[in-house]
């Protein structure tokens, strides 16, 4: 029993340790943008249906970051790919899109330092795909096979140079969602091919 407790407390003081001191998140958005059906368009038409905000004392010079939600529905199962432009008045030191099965709201956002991404997920439930880039301006795209038809959920977050207002600020957030529909008979082809195949191996079994 007491040897149990002993490696109980260490196990419980190395896991202390694995932990980063001192870590640091910042507020996520709350808000959901429905985008309809895909394939769609979608833009952020009031920047502020998202979450914008300043970490001085962690973001090296007080970077500012930025965190958009939207939502949207497949009417049957695809393989769908997604992507989104940020534009700022300084530039967009990074940009990265996560592809949820529930929605990410009101969770934050790590802080991270260079040479690491700046910001990062803290809580990945649900998510299916994601991608990052660097640069203003810069297309980001992913892609998720084989979802089912369904609601699903695209964040699109980053991290702007400098804190000054307002240049220090989204100007534009635009992206798109295509849906290439999966024909109805082709997971039971695959199925059938599959079958096909165990079959014949049982042949060539029985017959050695």
């Amino acid at each position: 029993m007491k040897l149990t407790l002993f490696g109980a407390v260490i196990g419980a003081a190395m896991l202390a340790l694995a932990v980063p001191a001192g870590a640091v998140t910042v507020t996520g958005t709350g808000i959901v943008n429905s985008a309809g059906a895909a394939p769609l368009n979608f833009s952020a038409t009031n920047l502020a249906d998202g979450a914008e905000g300043i970490n001085g004392a962690d973001f090296d010079n007080g970077k500012h970051y930025y965190d958009y939600i939207y939502s949207f529905t497949l009417g049957s199962a695809a393989d769908v790919s997604a992507g989104a432009t940020a534009t700022a008045g300084t530039n967009v030191l990074e940009s990265h899109l996560a592809l949820f099965s529930s929605s990410p709201a009101n969770t934050d956002l790590d802080v991270g330092q260079n040479p690491g991404p700046l910001t990062s997920l803290t809580d990945t439930s649900g998510l299916l795909a994601t991608i990052s880039s660097t640069g203003n301006s810069v297309l980001n795209t992913l892609t998720a096979a084989n979802l089912a038809a369904g609601t699903y959920f695209l964040r699109v977050f980053g991290v702007i140079a400098g804190n000054s207002d307002p240049n220090s600020h989204l100007t534009a957030l635009n992206g798109t969602v295509t849906a290439t529909p999966i024909p109805a008979a082709l997971p039971l082809f695959a199925t059938a091919l599959g079958l096909f195949g165990w079959l014949g191996w049982r042949r060539k079994a029985a017959a050695a």
